[in-house]
Parts: structure tokens; sequence; C-alpha cells
């Protein structure tokens, strides 16, 4: 099966100041798929969020659990689906 890649921006509660716990938390949350990748970020006026890519099977409805699984985590006021794109399978040839 396919896999695609999701470019997510979350941004945090007023009240989340570890942001990295609240990785933590999305991650345990996310049942339609798996980070693959996250930093902080600045964002405006000094406030800090999530960047992540997010791997999940192409399927359909899936951007819908992800954006539900991911909003439903304690500590997430709201996130945006940046980018989508399918995953690249790398391979080397022998010789």
């Amino acid at each position: 099966m396919k896999q695609i890649v999701y470019t997510l921006r979350v941004f945090p509660g007023e009240d989340v100041t570890d942001l990295d716990q609240l990785r933590v938390k999305i991650g345990e949350n996310l049942k339609s798929g798996r980070i693959i990748a996250s930093q902080i970020a600045d964002f405006f006026f000094g406030m800090k969020i999530l960047l992540m890519n997010v791997e999940a099977p192409e399927v359909d409805g899936i951007s819908d659990r992800i954006e539900s699984e991911i909003k439903s985590t304690p500590g997430v006021s709201d996130m945006e689906i940046l980018m989508v794109s399918r995953k690249i399978e790398v391979w080397k040839e022998d010789g």
C-alpha cells in the first residue's frame, strides 16, 4: 500500500509550555499514522509551534482521521495541513 506524508503545523493551547511533551502526547493519540519528523518553530509574536511530518497509508478519509486525532489531543488548540505528498521510496541498484 502506498504511503503519504503530511506536513502539519500544530498550535499549542495557551497553557502548554513544553512542546516536546505535547509532541509525545500527539504521538500517543495518533492511531491513523505516525510522526516521522518534528521540530519546534517560531511563529508570530514569540509564539512557538510544532512542525510535523506524519506518515499514513493512502486510504480514503485518512486526512480527516489524522486531523481529528491531533485536534482531540489535550494541549492542542488547532492544526493545519500545509502539504501532502506521496512517500518516495529510494533504492540502490546492485552493481
